[in-house]
C-alpha cells in the first residue's frame, strides 16, 4: 500500500506543479512553450485518471490535515432532477471522481475529489447539478 500512496502523491506533486509551469510561462507571454505544456497535461490526462481509479483503495488511505481521505466527507453529489448528462464534468476532472454507467453520469469514485475543490461545479452546464458540502473541511 506505500507503494501505491507514494505513486498517488508523485502524480498529485506533477499536476500542481505543471499548473504552476503553465501559469508562469502565460505570466512571461511564452505561448509556444505554454502551448506545449498544455499538450503534456492532455496526453497524461488519461493514465493519471486510471492510476487513481485503479489504486482507490490507496487513494482513501492518503492523509489530509492528520484524517484519511476516506473519513473527509468532501465529494460531489449530481441531483439528477437537474443533470443535463452533458458530462462536461467527466471530461474536466483531472482525477477522474465521474464515470458513466448506464449512459447516466455517476460520481462513481468520491474520494479521489481534491478536498475542497469544487471547480467541476462550475463547469457544470447552468443548471448547477452538482452539489458540495457547504462548508470547506
Amino acid at each position: 500500500m506505500e507503494k501505491e500512496k507514494e505513486v498517488l502523491k508523485k502524480v498529485r506533486e506533477f499536476m500542481i506543479l505543471n499548473l504552476e509551469i503553465k501559469k508562469l510561462l502565460k505570466e512571461l507571454n511564452f505561448e509556444d512553450i505554454y502551448e506545449e505544456y498544455e499538450r503534456v497535461t492532455k496526453i497524461l490526462r488519461k493514465p493519471n485518471i486510471e492510476l487513481y481509479r485503479r489504486l482507490y483503495n490507496a487513494v482513501l488511505e492518503l492523509e489530509y490535515n492528520g484524517k484519511k481521505r476516506k473519513e473527509i466527507p468532501w465529494f460531489p453529489r449530481i441531483d439528477y432532477d437537474k443533470c443535463k448528462n452533458c458530462k462536461k464534468c467527466v471530461e474536466f476532472c483531472p482525477r477522474g471522481v465521474y464515470d458513466i454507467e448506464d449512459g447516466k453520469v455517476k460520481v462513481k469514485y468520491p474520494y479521489n475529489c481534491i478536498v475542497n475543490c469544487n471547480a467541476c461545479a462550475e463547469m457544470c452546464c447552468d443548471n448547477k447539478a452538482i452539489i458540495f458540502p457547504n462548508k470547506t473541511i
